[in-house]
This record gives structure tokens, C-alpha cells and sequence, in this order.
């Protein structure tokens, strides 16, 4: 591999990195406005960290495509080809995608047509759950990894009956008082929710659900 463009570059592969800079950006700018085949491992445009939301690749990927006007092939998700890969190499028969964001994770799995598993210990949110788009709903969701132990229809969206949930105008209603944990009730307001995207506002008859809706959507 070369790092600059005066060593004529066939190809910019662009992957996350906390030491790329204006310098490095620029050289691959020159390569890719040159012809080169440019090609990102992802498009996550923000990551984790302890102080907060931090740049990701993706970010990095939209400076060279205002300077270059081009598009990137991409390899990983939500793109398919890392994802099918992996699903040939590893053989399995019930293949499930666990993840913490919608618009990568969630979105690579249906781009594979499997299920998805969304945890919610990272970048998405109940309330980013409530309106996602079809490419973006999860199959099954929890709090955290630990619901791998426990039954599969335990996080299933749409399995725990236990909440009324109704619509009145562009109201999504949870009447009655708490029957159920938070990842049971957003399980049970999301199929409602996505049945009804233009939904302005979620009300409940109970304290405790209307205080858990109200940070849903902060």
C-alpha cells in the first residue's frame, strides 16, 4: 500500500482511524479526484465515547465526498458485502445481527434479510426505535446483551401482550398502569408506532409510563 498520491494510487480504502488528519484526507482526496476506486468500511457517522458522541468513519467519508463529489463503494454496514460474507464463512443456519445502531447495524441485517437483534446500550434510542423506518425495525429488542440468555420471545417486538396500546388521533396511547419493564413497553408501542408514523405524541394513563415516554422522546 501507498499513503500518498504522488505514488499513484489505484484504489483509496478508507477506514476509521483517531490519527487520520487534513493532511491524510487530502491525499486521498487528490487520489480519489484522479480516478482512483474509493471504498469505505462503514458510514457511521459517530461513535461511542466516554465524554459522548464522538466523530466515526462516516463523518470522515462526507468531507471527501463534498470535496470529490463522488460516492464510495462500501463494504460494511448497512451495505451488504461484509455482511454475506461473513454469513458464508461462518456457515450458520439461523444467523441473527446484534447491534446498538439502527441506521447501521439494524439496516445491515435487513439488507441480508435476517433478524436483528437492537440492544440499547449505545447510539440509538427508544424514541429513534418509535420512528424507524421499515429498512431500520428490529426484529427483537433488550436493554442489554444478557437477553442472549434468556428465550428469543422474550425481546421479540410485538410478542408481550400485556400493554394496551391504542391510537387516538396522531396519540399513541398506553392505557392502565406498568404491567412490564421499559424494553417490554417499547416492544409493545413500537408495532403501533411504525403502523402509524405520523404519530405526534405519546400519552399514558399512568405516572410511571408518561415519565419513561417523556425521556423516550427528549
Amino acid at each position: 500500500p501507498v499513503r500518498e498520491f504522488a505514488d499513484s494510487p489505484v484504489a483509496v480504502v478508507q477506514g476509521h482511524s483517531t490519527e487520520t488528519n487534513w493532511s491524510i484526507l487530502a491525499e486521498a482526496c487528490l487520489a480519489i479526484r484522479a480516478g482512483a476506486l474509493w471504498v469505505a468500511a462503514n458510514l457511521d457517522t459517530t461513535l461511542p465515547s466516554e465524554r459522548g458522541l464522538v466523530l466515526g468513519n462516516g463523518s470522515m467519508v462526507a468531507a471527501l465526498r463534498a470535496a470529490t463529489r463522488q460516492e464510495p463503494l462500501v463494504a460494511g454496514k448497512p451495505a451488504a458485502p461484509l455482511m454475506e460474507d461473513a454469513l458464508a464463512r461462518s456457515g450458520c443456519s439461523r444467523p441473527l445481527v446484534v447491534g446498538d445502531r439502527l441506521d447501521t447495524d439494524i439496516e445491515g441485517a435487513h439488507a441480508v434479510s435476517i433478524d436483528s437483534l437492537l440492544v440499547l446500550t449505545g447510539v440509538s434510542t427508544p424514541g429513534d426505535v418509535l420512528r424507524a423506518p421499515i429498512e431500520q425495525r428490529p426484529t427483537y429488542i433488550a436493554a442489554t446483551l444478557d437477553s442472549l440468555n434468556q428465550p428469543a420471545v422474550e425481546s421479540l417486538v410485538g410478542a408481550d401482550s400485556k400493554w394496551s396500546v391504542s391510537v387516538n388521533g396522531s396519540a399513541l396511547v398506553v392505557d392502565g398502569p406498568v404491567v412490564g419493564d421499559e424494553m417490554s413497553l417499547l416492544r409493545a408501542v413500537a408495532p403501533v408506532a411504525w403502523a402509524n408514523p405520523s404519530f405526534q405524541t405519546l400519552e399514558a394513563s399512568d405516572a410511571g409510563v408518561a415519565d419513561l415516554f417523556a425521556s423516550w422522546l427528549v
